[in-house]
C-alpha cells in the first residue's frame, strides 16, 4: 500500500453528534494524498456507529478498549499513522477546503531543518488563535518569547511523522499536558507559522474541558488527573525553568501555580504552599496565584469548586 503525504489524526470521546462534521472537513480536501485515523478513546455513546457509517477507504477508526486520554489517544494516532506528514486535530475542529493543499505547497519550500508547520484557526464568533504568528521560522527561544506574548493559544498542528520518534505524545498520562509537549518539540524542532486560516474551532461539544463541564464531571476529573498534572508542571520546571526564567517567566510562574493546584488538590497543602509562593515570588500580582493561594488553604473541595467557577469565567470571555 503507498504511503499517503498526509495523515490527518483525530481524537475523540463521546462525540456522537459533532465527529462527523471534522470528519466531512477531511475527507473534502481539494488535496487527495491522505488517510484520515480516528482514535476512539472508548466512547460510551454512538460515536463509533457514527464513524462505522463511512465507506470510505480513506478513513481508519481505532478503538481504545478503556479511556486513556487525549494524550495517549494521540500517541496512538501517531503510532499508526502511515503519512509523511501527520496533521493533528481535535473532533471539534474543521479543516477548510484547500487546508491539505496549501500545507503540501508551504512543506515544499521549507528551510533546512523546519519540520513542524502551523496554522491558524477561527472560531465561531470569527476570533482568531493564535492571535498572531511569527514571520519567520522559529526554535526553543522563539516559540517560548512567542508563547510569553501571545498566549500559547490553539493553533494547527502539522509534523513530520519521523519527529514522533524522539517526541511522541505521552502514552501514559491523563489531563493537559500540551505545554510539556510543545516545550519539548520546541527544544528538538524548527517551526513555521502560516499567517492562512486553515481550519474552524467550535465551542460546541458537549463535554469540552473548558465548556459545557458539570461540578459532578469536573472535580472527580481533576482529582483523578492531579498526579499526572503534578508530573507535567514538574516535569516543566526540570527541564525547561532556567530557559523560562529567562524569556518565558509568565509561563515559569503559571507551571508553579499548576504544581500548587495539583498538590492542593491532593491535600498536600504544605507542598502547595512551596509552589505558590513561587509563583508569587516570580510575578508578585498575578491574581490567578493569589487565588490559587487562597482555594489551597480551604482545602481540596474549595480548589475543585473554584476551578469550576474559573474555567466558566475563562468560556465566557473565549
Amino acid at each position: 500500500m503507498a504511503t499517503p503525504f498526509f495523515s490527518v489524526v483525530i481524537t475523540t470521546y463521546n462525540r456522537e453528534r459533532i465527529v462527523r462534521r471534522c470528519v466531512d472537513s477531511c475527507l473534502a480536501q481539494t488535496f487527495e494524498d491522505f488517510e484520515v485515523v480516528v482514535v476512539d478513546d472508548a466512547s460510551g455513546d454512538g460515536t463509533v456507529a457514527a464513524l462505522e457509517t463511512y465507506d470510505d477507504p480513506r478513513l481508519r477508526i481505532v478503538v481504545h478498549e478503556r479511556n486513556r486520554g487525549i494524550n495517549p489517544a494521540r500517541h496512538t494516532g501517531t503510532e499508526v499513522a502511515r503519512g509523511e506528514w501527520i496533521v493533528v486535530l481535535d473532533s471539534d475542529w474543521e479543516l477548510l477546503p484547500n487546508a491539505l493543499a496549501r500545507l503540501r505547497e508551504a512543506i515544499a519550500g521549507l528551510l533546512e531543518g523546519v519540520r513542524v508547520v502551523r496554522f491558524r484557526l477561527r472560531w465561531d464568533d470569527g476570533s482568531l488563535t493564535p492571535r498572531f504568528t511569527p514571520p519567520a521560522p522559529f526554535g526553543y527561544e522563539g516559540r517560548i518569547r512567542w508563547a510569553e506574548e501571545e498566549g500559547g493559544n490553539d493553533a494547527g498542528r502539522c509534523i513530520r511523522a519521523a519527529v514522533f520518534e524522539a517526541t511522541p505524545y505521552f502514552s501514559d498520562r491523563r489531563g493537559a499536558m500540551e505545554a510539556l509537549f510543545e516545550l519539548d518539540l520546541a527544544r528538538a524542532e524548527r517551526t513555521l507559522c502560516l499567517d492562512e486560516v486553515l481550519g474552524l474551532e467550535h465551542s460546541d461539544a458537549p463535554n469540552s474541558w473548558l465548556r459545557n463541564v458539570s461540578a459532578a464531571e469536573l472535580i472527580p476529573r481533576l482529582r483523578d488527573e492531579a498526579p499526572d498534572m503534578l508530573w507535567m508542571a514538574e516535569t516543566i520546571l526540570a527541564r525547561h525553568g532556567e530557559a523560562l526564567r529567562r524569556w518565558g517567566p509568565r509561563q515559569l510562574a503559571n507551571a508553579q501555580r499548576v504544581a500548587a493546584l495539583q498538590v492542593f488538590l491532593l491535600g498536600r497543602r504544605r507542598d502547595g504552599l512551596r509552589h505558590a509562593c513561587a509563583a508569587l515570588r516570580q510575578r508578585p500580582f498575578a491574581a490567578m496565584a493569589w487565588v490559587t493561594l487562597g482555594l489551597g488553604m480551604l482545602g481540596p473541595a474549595a480548589v475543585g469548586r473554584g476551578t469550576l467557577v474559573l474555567r466558566r469565567l475563562q468560556a465566557l470571555r473565549a
